[in-house]
Order: structure tokens, then sequence, then C-alpha cells
């Protein structure tokens, strides 16, 4: 399936009000596979894809029958419906579905696919495939990334629900966009081989999922602001931080200033100038009302150079946990507080007038035995910038580090703020 095809289903669901939305492999595999009215025939087993074009698509799937009965292979075309829940097909004939027979004709995506190593270009060892990300849209399935995320790995272990709560995930390295993959060999088995990649192993921290954002752009302006409003503010605003300028300008100029204001919402202030800059003074101007006034100040700094201070950079929502408390009760409180927060890979351990004391990672509150405490395990050895540090020095030291967010300090050691690696690295128009 190629990314025009890929569009042009999407054009048909912002023109006829279809049905969109992506799954993963794992949250469907041995889930039930009933007719429409019910009746339970066995377990979904695999799907088979016919492995064409950048985006595969799903041509039936194998549904494992109880009671040692032979598996069924069942066209695409008899599937009414594919959820976390179960998968419907049509009431099979009085003979039944064809009975599945493995067959090298065969590219099942469950038995073939999943636990292999992923090669890039070169050969070198990139990650293992834990889960493959699946596009529903308007009846027709399409394999879109490769997950090779830690939230996958959990998923895998029935362990959803507890890598949502404790897991940052960041899709432009969890999520390797099936483009990149290369045809999948004749001779890959459940056994051996492995899958490959069309780039270098360098060259995937250049990878972004912005699909959604070259759909928006290669959309035309009516179909394009529809499917925009169709998303809700947190997704809207990534894909509006990924499309081209010309295609922001459009969004923007499209939109209500209540929906611009929960889309910023979602931005840092980094984001937001990123965005503004490419608008006309004026306009900028109507954007930069609709946020509070200490942001909207920030972001004018933003916007009127490249250096600028710590204080411009930073979000102000992060955890910072004291340093007596408990692992079980840090747990706890992470999975309180980590979906309001933008920053989540680190804890900051501070005392009771907000000194920082140390940091953890959250892989680190993993691993440790619930009854110590933050102080036992976190890092006393501090990497910081002060308020005044300048943009420049920042990146040096992120560089150097390799950190995914720094804390701001200020004169007594109390945090201010945290500066995230991808505010300081936006890339310039």
């Amino acid at each position: 399936m190629t990314t025009n095809q890929v569009k042009e289903y999407l054009r048909k669901f912002t023109s006829a009000n279809g049905k969109m939305r992506y799954i993963f492999l794992t949250e469907v595999a041995h889930k039930n596979v009933e007719t429409r009215d019910g009746a339970c025939v066995g377990k979904l087993r695999d799907l088979v894809i016919k492995d064409e074009g950048q985006y595969p698509e799903v041509t039936g799937i194998i549904v494992e029958r109880p009671l040692g009965r032979p598996s069924w292979n069942v066209p695409w075309s008899s599937v009414v419906d594919v959820s976390r829940a179960r998968t419907i097909i049509t009431t099979p004939p009085n003979e039944g579905y064809p009975v599945f027979k493995h067959s090298a004709d065969f590219l099942l995506l469950r038995d073939k696919v999943l636990d292999k190593r992923i090669l890039d270009i070169e050969g070198f060892d990139v990650e293992v495939v834990y889960d493959i990300q699946l596009l529903l849209v308007e009846g027709r399935m399409f394999v879109v990334g490769a997950d090779v995320g830690k939230h996958a790995f959990m998923r895998r272990l029935k362990l959803g629900r507890v890598a949502d709560a404790i897991i940052e995930r960041d899709e432009t390295k969890d999520i390797i966009p099936w483009r990149y993959v290369q045809p999948l060999p004749a001779d890959l088995t459940s056994t051996k081989g492995d899958v490959k990649l069309s780039i270098t192993k360098d060259g995937l921290k250049d990878i972004h999922p912005a699909d959604l954002a070259d759909i928006l752009e290669e959309l035309s302006s009516d179909e394009r602001i529809k499917l925009f409003n169709a998303l809700d503010e947190k997704v809207a605003a990534d894909a509006l931080e990924e499309t081209e300028p010309r295609v922001q300008r459009q969004i923007l100029a499209s939109t209500t200033s209540d929906r611009a204001s929960e889309i910023l919402h979602h931005l840092s202030n980094a984001q937001i100038a990123d965005i503004l800059a490419i608008l006309p003074r004026d306009d900028s101007e109507e954007f930069l009302k609709l946020l509070k006034e200490d942001a909207a100040s920030k972001v004018r700094v933003l916007l009127s150079a490249h250096d600028v201070p710590a204080t411009a950079l930073a979000v102000s929502s992060y955890l910072a946990f004291p340093a007596e408390l408990e692992i079980e009760d840090a747990f706890n409180r992470f999975r309180d507080e980590a979906r309001r927060a933008d920053v989540t890979m680190y804890i900051y351990v501070i005392d009771e007038k907000q000194h920082l004391k140390g940091v953890v990672d959250i892989k680190e509150l993993l691993q440790a035995d619930p009854k110590s405490k933050l102080s036992q395990i976190m890092t006393r050895k501090i990497v910081s910038v002060k308020p005044a540090t300048m943009r420049g020095d920042i990146e040096s030291m992120f560089m150097k580090y390799h950190f995914r967010a720094i804390p701001v300090v200020d004169k007594s050691k109390r945090i201010v703020g945290v500066i995230r690696e991808k505010d300081v690295f936006l890339q310039e128009e």
C-alpha cells in the first residue's frame, strides 16, 4: 500500500465521517472471534498481510478454534470489525471457512515478525520488535509501525496499564514507521531471520512519526481542517507542531480562539514560539493573547532571539517528591501525577523548602525495593543549570550528558523548572 493510497482512504474518512483508529497487534491477538449474533467461534491467532508498498495491507485473519478443530483462514472481506474487546466476522458458510494450512504464500504478521531483531541497513542491531502498530480505516487495515519500546514490552507481559502510568511513551523512538522497513525476506520464519530497515542506525534519531502531519499537508484545505478538527487537543497539538509552515498558517487561521487556546496548552513555550514565528506579527500577537501572562512573556523572549535564558525554555510541570517517601508510595503518587506532568522520565527529589537533593530515573524506581526510600536510590550528583544559563550552553550540556531533561535551580539550590531536550533543539526554519 503506498503513502498516496493510505492518504486516499483518509480523504474518504474526512468526507464521509468514516472510522479511523490505531490499534496494536498484541491488543487483539488471542481475543475472541465472534459472529454478528455473538456466537464465539475461536480466538484471533494471527493476521495475514500482503507485503507490498510502504504500508502492507491485512488480507485475512487466522482463527484458532477450540477442541482441537483446525484453524480457519478467514478472508478480510468477511471481517466486520476488529477491536481490543473482540473481532467480529460474518456468519460462517455451511462448510465453514477455509482451513488454514502453513504455506510460503501466507505472510503471518505475529508469527513471522514479532520478537524479531530489527537491523539497520548496515546490519547493526537496533531493537526487538515487541509489537506492530496497525491503522484501521474505512473497513481496511494497514501495518504502519514497528513498536520497539519498553511500553510495548510491558504490554506483552500483560502490564499495559502499569506501563501507561509509569512510562512516558516517546513515539519518535519507540515506534519505527513501517515505511523504513524493507520488504520482509522470503526465508523469514517464526524461528529465524531478521527484519531490516532502509536507513542506518544513526539515522533513527531523525525518524519522526509524522504520518498524520504528512497526510494533513497533502489534503485539500477543507479536508485538512475537517480532519484536524476531529482530533483531540493533544493529538492536534502534536500534529500541528510537525506540519510545515504553510499548513500551520492555514490551520491556525481556521481554528477558533477557544480551540487554539486548548491546543497551545499542550505545547511548551519553545514549541509555541516555533509555531508563532512563521505567522505575521499581528496574527502572532492575537495568539499570544490566548496565553497566560507569564507564558506569553516567555514566548515573546523566545521569538525575539535564539540564545535565550533557561527560564524561557523551562516547563513548570514536573514530578518533585520528598526524599523520605517510600518507593511504594512514590509509585502510587507517580500514577496519580504523571498524566498531568510535562516531564515524567525523572523524579526530582526535594526537601521541604524545594531544595533539589537528587534525581531518580523512572527505570530505577521500577527496580527498587518497595520499602526503601527515594533518598536511598537517588543520584546525588546532579547536573543542573541556572535560570540565567543561555540556550547555547544548555545545548552543549544535553549533547555532553545525553539526558532527556535538565532541572533549573536558583542560587539557593531550589528547583524552579525543568528543560526538556526537545525544547532546546527545535528545528530552525
